[in-house]
């Protein structure tokens, strides 16, 4: 009993970090297709509230401490690169691609830095979440028993 426990949190913790391999890993530990969408669902959501608001916190912090005066910008080929990455994705862009090309926590430092403000961004993280852990899922279960 005790053992499942810490096992499902184990895999809510992993999933919530490394959401792209998380869906293989709880579906070949075992559980069966609903349990692995809601055990990535769960890990998932729980990684983008944790590190958006982190994020968000943190990146609040930096600037009341560091930036009161605001230094003047540069245009330098970073700047330039994020600012054309920005307008060209934008915030579905990152959502879509957060939890499987980046990692959850990588993109949602991402929006909380660049679109914190933006009223959008929890609902779109969350629901590219839960469409990640239904797809990958799905393959996962197409394929996962061919390994067994």
């Amino acid at each position: 009993m005790y053992i499942e426990v810490f096992q499902i949190i184990g895999l809510v913790l992993f999933s919530s970090v490394k959401f792209f391999f998380a869906p293989s890993a709880i579906y070949l530990s075992g559980y069966s297709f609903f349990e692995t969408i809601a055990i990535s669902i769960t890990g998932g959501v729980l990684g983008v509230l944790v590190f958006f608001y982190t994020g968000s916190a943190i990146f609040k912090f930096i600037g009341d401490r560091f930036y009161k005066a605001r230094p003047k910008k540069s245009f330098n080929k970073k700047n330039r690169f994020i600012i054309k990455v920005k307008k060209s994705w934008g915030l579905i862009g990152l959502a879509i691609i957060s939890p499987t090309l980046i990692s959850i926590p990588l993109g949602c430092l991402l929006a909380s830095r660049y679109f914190r403000n933006d009223r959008r961004t929890i609902p779109l993280l969350l629901s590219s979440v839960i469409f990640w852990s239904l797809v990958l899922t799905s393959l996962t279960a197409l394929v996962g028993p061919l390994f067994d």
